[in-house]
């Protein structure tokens, strides 16, 4: 069995039992791919002291606290720090300060409070994972221009085939809702999108989203033999297979696709089995937010191109005789 991988993690709100929540959050099943080391703070000053010293993967704030903001901690902490991946835990519901936040300070996620449990500890994953290949797409693009290698279009226009598995009609119809019309909230994660990849448009772009639905596994797994997919739903319980063994043929067929598990009823050790044996992209609780789950799509959707267009880079880049390092 491989080692752990640890990744440490900062976590700062005024509000101690705020900072043992999440600590205790991150370090109970399920687990995922990573172990993480938790740091708490209570006072923003120490925790900016603190990461002028010793390095951090990741830091999850609160948006209110007396003396420093989330706003103002973040800003400085990404002088010091401007690979940390960062979210922040709010209550707070004004969309417009929300979004400035977003576009000064380049967050990942928000976390609302009270949050979900694994939708906390899936994000902190979801955000180490994509600044992770974020810095890796730097990096690469960095050789190309380096040495001058000509860059054609990657995927940017290309649409995003989406599969929503579900037995229940009215869930398929209502998910097959949110991922295909705009809300009050599309703009708060256009800017988050936007600023984490200094790309331009909205994070789910809605007009390119193009839906397929099936009411079985087996049904869905046909599809996959006719269409490539983008991102795959499913729920995770239905008569003819469960969904994390749908999920786990379907990556056997289509190995880029995101998949999400859906649920209204999982057991810690169902989720250990979704992220180990199908290697889930994330979870979503039924009832869902339509925010949480249009931003887990989104960055599901985000992070798979990023890992695509990373690879016709590297591609791009062995082709012209050079190396990746």
């Amino acid at each position: 069995m491989d080692s752990p991988v640890f990744r440490r993690v900062m976590v700062v709100d005024d509000e101690p039992n705020i900072v043992s929540a999440v600590r205790r959050e991150l370090s109970t099943p399920p687990l995922g791919c990573y172990r993480y080391e938790v740091e708490g703070f209570s006072d923003p000053a120490q925790a900016l002291a603190r990461a002028g010293g010793e390095s951090f993967d990741a830091v999850v704030c609160d948006y209110r606290m007396p003396g420093m903001s989330g706003l103002e901690f973040l800003k400085a902490l990404a002088v010091i720090q401007p690979d940390c991946a960062r979210l922040v835990l709010s209550g707070h519901t004004d969309m417009a300060s929300l979004t400035k936040m977003v576009n000064e300070t380049h967050i990942y996620r928000f976390i609302p409070k009270p949050w979900h449990d694994y939708f906390l500890k899936s994000s902190v994953a979801q955000a180490i994972d994509f600044f992770g290949a974020l810095r890796e797409s730097r990096r690469l693009a960095g050789i190309v221009r380096e040495r001058g290698i000509a860059v054609p279009a990657l995927l940017e226009d290309a649409p995003e085939e989406i599969l929503i598995v579900d037995d229940d009609a009215a869930v398929v119809g209502s998910l097959t809702r949110v991922l295909s019309n705009r809300s009050g909230t599309d703009d708060l994660y256009a800017a988050i999108r936007a600023e984490i990849a200094h790309e331009p448009g909205g994070v789910l772009q809605e007009s390119k989203n193009r839906i397929s639905a099936a009411t079985s596994a087996h049904e869905a797994l046909k599809l996959a033999g006719t269409k490539n997919f983008s991102c795959i739903l499913a729920d995770f319980k239905m008569p003819d297979m469960g969904g994390i063994e749908l999920l786990q043929q379907f990556a056997d067929k289509q190995p880029d696709c995101a998949r999400i598990l859906v649920s209204g009823h999982v057991t810690p050790s169902d989720l250990i089995d979704a992220v180990d044996a199908a290697h889930i992209f994330g979870f979503v609780a039924k009832p869902w937010q339509d925010y949480e789950l249009k931003a887990c799509v989104a960055q599901a959707l985000a992070y798979r191109r990023m890992i695509l267009e990373n690879r016709i880079l590297a591609e791009m880049v062995k082709k012209a005789g050079g190396t990746l390092t």
